[in-house]
């Protein structure tokens, strides 16, 4: 997948113009550095030769008045300056008079001066000060020339180290450009495919697995998606179904008043059918939207749970169960929420316990210092392939779907919601003859 925007505004194009600002500056620095210690250096130099210099004329001037005889004098200097053919030598009186030149007329258009004055001796023939004149002419240019190189290399260097740079952050980056690609490829009706972690660098494994996670998610959620609409349309179907046929017989029937009666009764089954199921979907939408318990201080939990078994008592006789409470716990709790959720799973006990077992209602403090409630029955244990899937919505361990007419399987996803709504969670357990279902609360 190519690249739409322009690339200035890519992570590359800031790398690139950063790394290109850093290297021009860093250059930069350094070129000034080597050329003011260059000139520093060529002043220093420049500055022996006058000290050097002023101690000969000095060290001249000092000796034997003979050596100051007109003439000899003059001899004397030029003979000293013919090694230092760029400086000149012009000696004043105390007027300010020229009295001596070494290069009459000549005036270097670069140039240094440095003066000092003679000693008492030198007064004599009327030399009172000297001045010295050193041309830069040479070393300036040798400083312009290196200037120009100095510069050259710069922008050089800076040219060289942005192509580098370009082409590090131009193959650093593949890994993402080809990550980019695949998530491009990725499309709804390939929800099975993942990012390849293949060749990815360290930086970017993290990344490239919270991706896949979120693919899992998203794919689990659309699959749960799907299954819903099917579930819901075959639960809402059939009632629909049975409502439509049974009026149909009645307006084709001649009996009584008595028929019809029954056909009323038969159709308004159904619809409070169709009612308890378009509520439990309505409760469960709600609990997907964050909301919560109302929770209100509850002094005994196994008291509710008495209350709630008592109500169960006659579907418990009739299939010759009992029902026993271990445990007891206080709290805040939604009371309400809490029947709701122990009658679903007392009704889901019941109907698979071994006729003449008995229920357990267990209440046991956790070590996490949630609280767990769960029923535990005696029965034909569910399959380790299905028990992590009873408490999705619409799911019957039997693909048969037998007793629809009595529950639509959304009796555990509830109990599941009612504990989310308490912080807590569903969980299930089955094997060697035993199912616990149950649910933890935070209290």
């Amino acid at each position: 997948m190519k690249l739409s925007m322009p690339i200035s505004q890519t992570l590359s194009g800031r790398l690139i113009r950063w790394l290109a600002s850093l290297s021009l500056f860093v250059l930069g620095c350094l070129c000034f550095g080597v050329f003011f210690l260059i000139k520093a250096n060529l002043e220093a130099q420049q500055n022996l030769r006058f000290e050097k210099l002023t101690t000969a004329i000095l060290h001249l001037f000092e000796e034997t008045p003979g050596h100051l005889q007109v003439g000899a004098l003059e001899h004397d200097l030029e003979d000293l300056l013919k090694v230092n053919r760029d400086i000149h030598l012009r000696l004043l009186d105390e007027n300010g008079e020229v009295r001596f030149s070494s290069q009459p007329g000549v005036s270097p258009a670069r140039a240094r001066s440095y003066s000092f004055a003679l000693p008492a001796e030198a007064q004599k023939t009327s030399h009172a000060i000297a001045e010295l004149t050193l041309d830069t002419g040479p070393d300036k240019v040798i400083l312009d020339r290196l200037a120009a190189i100095l510069w050259g290399a710069a922008l050089i260097g800076s040219a060289a180290i942005t192509l580098g740079g370009y082409l590090i952050v131009y193959f650093g980056l593949a890994p993402i450009r080809r990550l980019a690609e695949q998530t491009h490829n990725l499309a709804i009706l390939s929800l099975d495919k993942r990012l390849a972690t293949e060749g990815i660098p360290a930086e970017l494994q993290v990344l490239v697995d919270q991706f896949n996670d979120l693919l899992n998610r998203l794919e689990k959620a659309y699959q749960q998606l799907e299954a819903f609409n099917a579930d819901v349309a075959h639960e809402l179907r059939t009632p629909l179904a049975n409502i439509i046929a049974n009026s149909e017989l009645a307006l084709r029937s001649k009996n009584n008043d008595e028929g019809l009666r029954d056909c009323i009764a038969s159709n308004l089954e159904e619809m409070q059918r169709l009612s308890g199921i378009v509520n439990d979907m309505l409760f469960l939408s709600q609990v997907d939207r964050g909301a919560k318990a109302r929770r209100m201080p509850l002094q005994s939990l196994a008291k509710l749970c008495a209350e709630v078994a008592d109500y169960y008592e006659a579907v418990l006789i009739d299939s010759s169960l009992q029902c026993l409470i271990e445990g007891d716990a206080s709290g805040q709790f939604d009371a309400a929420l809490l029947r709701r959720a122990l009658s679903n799973l007392l009704n889901n006990a019941a109907r698979h316990a071994d006729c003449g077992s008995a229920i357990v209602i267990r209440i046991k403090p956790e070590a996490t210092g949630q609280l767990g409630l769960s029923v535990i029955n005696r029965g034909e244990p569910i399959p380790s392939a299905t028990l992590p899937h009873i408490f999705d919505r619409f799911f019957r361990a039997d693909i048969s779907r037998p007793h629809g007419h009595q529950n639509h399987g959304l009796g555990l996803a509830i109990v599941s919601a009612i504990a989310r709504m308490h912080d807590g969670g569903a969980f299930a357990r089955s094997a060697h003859g035993e199912t616990e279902i149950g649910i933890r609360l935070s209290r």
